[in-house]
């Protein structure tokens, strides 16, 4: 990642093939430096996380100068309750996906010629029902999931 300062402006986000595109009549090295981008006005910006809430809307800002290097902002503000049921409707449809997975690789269980029997049947069938009532559960983002047997 990084970012062009042009008139005291920030462009962002900003690439290497721009650079290349832009400068067509400079000859590059293989490895281009942060000495080299400088003299370009281009210089990286480093990464930041944030916390992942489906509470929150988060967007990318413009990085900032920390300590003298360009750091990645997160705008963070709660989510609309529309944002909200949508961002849950999607991840119900993640959860069905992988739950759908999961009762797939587990059918090998239940066939009549599966070297599984008693207690371990019982196991297995115990979690495949845990499976399929894994969207009985209230939020998606806070799921129990159950333990696959061994």
């Amino acid at each position: 990642m990084y970012l062009k300062i042009e008139d005291g402006n920030i462009r962002y986000p900003y690439t290497i093939g721009e650079l290349k595109l832009e400068n067509s009549n400079v000859s590059f090295p293989a490895v281009i430096t942060n000495e080299v981008l400088e003299n370009f006005s281009v210089y990286p910006v480093e990464p930041t996380s944030y916390d992942d809430d489906y509470t929150k809307t988060i967007t990318e800002g413009t990085p900032v100068l920390v300590d003298s290097k360009y750091v990645q902002v997160w705008n963070i503000v709660d989510a609309t309750e529309e944002e909200i049921n949508t961002k849950i409707a999607e991840k119900w449809l993640e959860v069905r996906d992988m739950r759908d997975l999961l009762l797939s690789q587990s059918d090998w269980t239940q066939f009549q010629d599966s070297p599984i029997t008693g207690s371990k049947l019982t196991e297995w069938q115990t979690y495949r029902q845990s499976l399929r009532d894994i969207t009985s559960q209230s939020n998606p983002y806070s799921l129990s999931w159950p333990t696959k047997p061994e």
